[in-house]
């Protein structure tokens, strides 16, 4: 009878443990089934801002989909705009302080919806943008 009771024991307690495979994150960001979206804003058009090798130009705001935990990579430059200077992005890896991330070239992991900005202020004012929205 003891035997019985042991091995309904152990059949109860297989019975009850956990499966997870991904534990400490349970928001299944990156289980890579889900997409993120990633809206970069380039502040007034006065920046040339490159996304994975794909020349974005000067277009104001660029609305993406990449799979959750994509490493996105980033560029930017104002070689054919002289009145302007590169200042910095917001919302990219490399922002961690509130000099924000200076690095013309940069990335973005993609663990939720982001936001990205380009900051290219006109040469001779200070190196502000608004933060994005």
């Amino acid at each position: 009878m003891r035997k019985t009771i042991a091995i309904a024991i152990l059949i109860l307690t297989a019975g009850c443990s956990s499966s997870s495979t991904n534990p400490g994150n349970n928001d299944g960001a990156l289980d890579g089934a889900n997409t993120f979206n990633l809206k970069m804003e380039n502040y007034l058009q006065w920046c040339l801002v490159t996304e994975q090798g794909t020349d974005e130009g000067m277009t104001e705001v660029v609305n993406m989909t990449f799979p959750a935990g994509t490493v996105v990579n980033l560029h930017a430059d104002t070689a054919s705009a002289a009145s302007f200077f590169w200042a910095y992005w917001v919302g990219t890896d490399g922002d961690t302080t509130t000099a924000h991330d200076t690095n013309m070239t940069t990335t973005v992991t993609m663990t939720k919806d982001k936001t990205v900005q380009a900051c290219c202020p006109i040469v001779g004012t200070a190196a502000t943008c608004p933060a994005p929205t």
